[in-house]
C-alpha cells in the first residue's frame, strides 16, 4: 500500500514548524504535477479549516504553506496557561506598515504627509525587524528611496498577498464618520488579523 501524498504533505510541515515550506520545495516533496498539487493543497486547506476536532488549520501565506492554531484554540490555550504573544509593534508602526502596505511601492514623504510625523525612527525599526524592505528608488526629484512591505509581514497578518487588504473606502459627505473611540473593523484590521 503506497503512502497517502497528504500524510507527506502533513509530516513536512510538522517538521518544518513555524517557519512553514515554500510552494515549490513542497510540491517538490510531494512529486506532484502542478495542477494536482494546488487541487491537495486546497482540499487540505478546506479540511483542516472545517474538522472541529483539530486545533490546528494549514494556510497559504505569502509563499509558504503552514500550520497555524485555530483562533478559538488560540484564546483558550491563552486563557488557561497565561500564554500571551507579546505585540513588537505599536501604534505608529501599524499606521505605517498600512501606508507602505496600501501604496506600495511607497516613498519616505507620503508617510510623513499621511502621518505629519517624521517616519524616519518608525522605518529603521520595521526594517530592523524585517517588515518593511527598500525597494529601490523613484523616478521623483530627489531619486528617494521606495519602501514595501516583506513576506514576514504577510506572515505575521496572515496575508497570502496585498489583495487580501480590506478595501479602502472613502465616506460620503452625507455619512457620519465614527468617533475615535467607536469600533471599526477596517481600522482594526491589523489587530485582529494577528496570529494568536
Amino acid at each position: 500500500m503506497g503512502i497517502n501524498v497528504k500524510s507527506v504533505i502533513e509530516a513536512a510541515l510538522f517538521i518544518a514548524g513555524n517557519k512553514g515550506i515554500e510552494y515549490d520545495k513542497l510540491k517538490l516533496i510531494t512529486r506532484l504535477n502542478s495542477n494536482d498539487f494546488k487541487i491537495v493543497m486546497e482540499e487540505m486547506i478546506y479540511e483542516y479549516e472545517k474538522d472541529n476536532q483539530r486545533g490546528i488549520i494549514l494556510k497559504k501565506i505569502g509563499n509558504n504553506f503552514k500550520f497555524l492554531t485555530k483562533p478559538e484554540i488560540g484564546k483558550i490555550i491563552s486563557s488557561t496557561f497565561g500564554i500571551k504573544q507579546k505585540s513588537i509593534l505599536n501604534q505608529g508602526m501599524i499606521e505605517t506598515l498600512a501606508i507602505i502596505a496600501y501604496n506600495e511601492p511607497c516613498i519616505k514623504s507620503k508617510i510623513q504627509e499621511l502621518r505629519k510625523t517624521d517616519p524616519t525612527p518608525i522605518l529603521d525599526k520595521l526594517i530592523e525587524i524585517g517588515l518593511v524592505e527598500a525597494a529601490g528608488r523613484s523616478e521623483s526629484v530627489g531619486k528617494p528611496y521606495l519602501y514595501q512591505v516583506t513576506p514576514k509581514f504577510y506572515d505575521l497578518f496572515g496575508l497570502d498577498s496585498i489583495k487580501d487588504l480590506p478595501e479602502i473606502t472613502i465616506p460620503d459627505e452625507n455619512i457620519e464618520i465614527l468617533d475615535e473611540d467607536e469600533e471599526d473593523e477596517r481600522v482594526n484590521f491589523f489587530d485582529t488579523n494577528r496570529e494568536e
